[in-house]
């Protein structure tokens, strides 16, 4: 297969914000934050819609000992 993960959208581009436990902005799809997500600096008020943006894709690296 060629189709990865990373080379598809995420469906919470263009529907608006939600917020996590902590009151910060999220995507209601992959729970990214604003900052993560538009940049930093951006607010919800000057980015009032979730912009387009990559799904997160899977570590490539395994998960090392603690």
């Amino acid at each position: 297969m060629t189709d990865d993960v990373t080379d598809r959208p995420c469906p919470g581009g263009g529907k608006n914000w939600t917020v996590d436990i902590q009151g910060r902005p999220i995507c209601p799809r992959c729970r990214r934050a604003l900052s993560t997500v538009a940049g930093k600096g951006r607010t919800v008020q000057s980015t009032p819609k979730v912009p387009r943006h990559e799904r997160p894709g899977r570590r490539k690296q395994p998960n090392e000992p603690r």
